[in-house]
């Protein structure tokens, strides 16, 4: 049931975020994707979890945006690819869902990509003025600022989070 909620909400943000982009004055695009926000930061997202593995990625960009002046949103972007490919071997099948049931693609990754791209959010981080001497000062704040790095499912100490830093400049 989780699931099927969260590929709702990601299929809505995939159907109406181009739409908000190319019409900002699209009332019911943007209603719909403020309906899929509620419902994405709500507990029904985490209904029959312990906790969601994106908030790992969230916890690496804390620690991003704390240290630099960026938005959230810009650097999960930046970060989100090497963050997925930081454990896709253990998640294949759940990367192969996402591909079929939000983007009907067999490729969850690419078509994750693809979408980032698609929005004109295929950042990197030295697009975002990061540097790349920093890794492991991130990794390091994102460690001692969260303990939801924990709930990755694979080991993610600040070698792996440094890992992802460089693999996202």
């Amino acid at each position: 049931m989780t699931d099927g909620i969260r590929e709702t909400y990601m299929k809505m943000v995939v159907k109406y975020l181009p739409r908000v982009i190319t019409h900002l004055n699209d009332l019911e695009a943007r209603t719909e994707l403020s309906w899929a926000s509620i419902i994405a930061m709500s507990q029904f997202a985490f209904l029959g979890s312990n906790y969601d593995v994106s908030a790992t990625c969230h916890s690496i960009e804390h620690a991003l945006s704390g240290y630099y002046d960026i938005t959230h949103g810009d650097g999960l972007a930046a970060l989100f690819p090497a963050w997925m490919g930081s454990f896709s071997r253990v998640r294949e099948e759940r990367f192969r869902a996402l591909g079929r049931n939000v983007f009907g693609k067999e490729d969850g990754f690419k078509a994750m990509v693809e979408f980032l791209e698609s929005i004109g959010m295929r950042l990197r981080l030295r697009d975002l003025g990061c540097k790349l001497g920093d890794a492991e000062l991130i990794a390091d704040l994102a460690i001692k600022s969260s303990p939801m790095v924990k709930t990755h499912p694979t080991p993610l100490d600040a070698n792996a989070i440094a890992k992802i830093y460089r693999d996202s400049y």
